[in-house]
Order: structure tokens, then sequence, then C-alpha cells
């Protein structure tokens, strides 16, 4: 199946935006795989913690993780519907070999496709700084191109995906006015307290909860039995999450050094770096020692926390 007949369906893009001034970045460490087969919605749906059938009922795009036998997450994915049966899973660029050999044990005899995109499509994300929020309205069709508005969060932006030939300036003309640059949307991700990749989530380290798959819209506890599923429901059900990913603001110069130590000025571990990015971090924290720490500290320098807007509340109240 060529490109172009590939995202001849699937190429929704938008025009008529307001206070545009995105930011478009062409995120070099990602890459796509193709899913394609009148049997392929099954296939995904027994391997990821989301529910596929959203994607057929309407949604372009959704936010899931693949989980080993223990429930531990292996890969965090991007799905996006292109047509009827042909999905596109966008995932770390270092680890596109392993979910697509991870897929193909799972086919079995079923008729379905699994092809690596990684040389002929590009990943983009148009996005908006902190505080310089706009409105997307409007909508037209382009040729060879899909965007989707990032399932996880509004402030994540737009993810694009674009043929390896198309320009910067073609794809930053389809969202209005667009500054292109370099290595800036991990900070902005990371100030939103968001992983992605598996930097952020080492494979085999931590539970989605963990990772607050739950909170960005990338679990269903509804869907039938899918691979890591027993203990992830059982979490869910209990309500007890004691560790997960939140943002850091540092205060001076800190290494990008996964798995860095974080304790409280007591010498309390806290839990463990996952990235640094600007003056913006990401770390796998426990939750209330972290909120109420009067200081933390990474290898001596003072760091600080707290909830993502976009947690609801409950999580602050005390679990039995």
């Amino acid at each position: 199946m060529s490109l172009i007949k590939l995202t001849r369906i699937g190429r929704r893009c938008f025009s008529s935006i307001r206070n545009s001034n995105f930011l478009l970045e062409n995120l070099k460490s990602r890459a796509l795989i193709r899913v394609a087969g009148a049997e392929s919605a099954d296939l995904l749906q027994g391997l990821i913690t989301n529910d596929i059938r959203h994607l057929e009922h309407g949604a372009q795009g959704m936010y899931a993780m693949v989980l080993n036998k223990a429930g531990r997450v292996v890969y965090d994915t991007l799905i996006y519907h292109a047509s009827p049966g042909n999905f596109l899973i966008e995932c770390d660029k270092e680890i596109l070999s392993e979910l697509r050999k991870h897929l193909l044990i799972y086919r079995v005899r079923k008729k379905i496709s699994i092809d690596s995109l990684e040389q002929e499509m590009n990943v983009w994300v148009a996005f908006k700084p902190k505080g310089n929020e706009g409105e997307v309205k409007g909508e037209k069709t382009e040729e060879g191109v899909l965007i989707c508005q990032d399932p996880r969060l509004k402030d994540l932006g737009w993810r694009i995906l674009a043929p390896k030939g198309q320009a910067p300036e073609e794809i930053s003309s389809l969202m209005g006015q667009c500054a292109i640059v370099e290595d800036q949307y991990r900070s902005h991700r990371y100030s939103l307290g968001v992983g992605e990749g598996i930097q952020d989530h080492p494979p085999g380290k931590s539970f989605p909860l963990e990772a607050n798959c739950d909170y960005l819209h990338g679990l269903s506890v509804h869907k039938g039995c899918y691979l890591g599923q027993e203990f992830t429901a059982r979490t869910y059900h209990t309500g007890v999450v004691r560790k997960r990913l939140m943002p850091l603001t540092t205060k001076g110069q800190i290494q990008d050094k996964s798995d860095t130590n974080i304790e409280s000025d007591d010498g309390k571990n806290l839990g463990k770096l996952r990235g640094v990015a600007g003056n913006s971090a990401l770390a796998h924290l426990r939750i209330d020692p972290a909120l109420q720490a009067k200081k933390i500290l990474i290898d001596g320098i003072e760091v600080t926390t707290e909830k993502p807007s976009w947690w609801p509340q409950e999580v602050l109240r005390e679990k039995p």
C-alpha cells in the first residue's frame, strides 16, 4: 500500500486560526507503525489499555499504553484512525522495531499487515507555550497529511503526520502562522508533567496509573481483557496510587540523567528523576511526601514540584 493511498482518507487539517502563534517542531524521536487489515482493531484491543472502539466511533486519535504480563508499562503510544481497519501507531523511535515484533507475535494468523513508516512519514507537533493559548476554528482537507489534537491534554497541542518530503513551511501554513523551532516541546511537556517515550517511561519500571495513563485519557476500565489488565483494574478500583509522574522546576543546572535519586532536605527518598529540559524536569515521585517536603533536592540542587492543574482534586485526599 502506497503512502498516498494510506493517507488519502485520513487527511483532516485545520484553517481559520485565531491568535495562532503556534510553535512547530519535528519530533525526531517519534516514529509510526501502520497496522492494517479487517482484524486490526481486534488485535489492538487485546494489547492496549484504551478501548480501540473509540476510534471506530468517530475519535481520530487516542492515547494508550502497552503492558507486559505483570501489568507494567513497556510502550506508550498515540494511535490514529487513518481509515476503516487502518491504524497508525506513534511510538518512541528507539523501540519501534521492538513494538512491531510485539504486535507480530500476537497477530498469529490474523490477516493484518504491520509495517514501519519510519522512512515514509514524520511526526510534527504544533503547540503554544503556557499563557499563549488561542483557538483553532474551521477545517479543510490536505492531501497526504493527518492532523489530530493531542488526545491527552489540549495544552499539548496538535500532532501532524506528514510525508518525509513535506517542507516545514508547508506544514506551518496548515496551522496558520507558526514559528519553526527545535528542542522546545520537551520542556513544554515537562512543565505540564507529561511523560513520553522510553526515557520518561522506562520499559517494565512503572505501572500505567503511576504514569498518569488514567488522567491522560489512556485507560478504559469498561473494555474487556487485555494484556496486563488484571493488576491495572485492581489498582484502579482500590484507588491507591502512591507514586506518579510529576513536574519539577529547577533552580540550578541539573544533569539530564534518568533514575537520579531525589530527596527531601531531611534525607528521605522521594523518587527518581526521569528527565530535564531547560528549567523543567519530570520525576517519578511519592505524591504526598513530595508535596509536603520543605525542600526537594537533586544532587544538592533545590527543585520544586506541584500538583498539575489537570489532575483531579481527589488525589490530594489521604488514601486508606
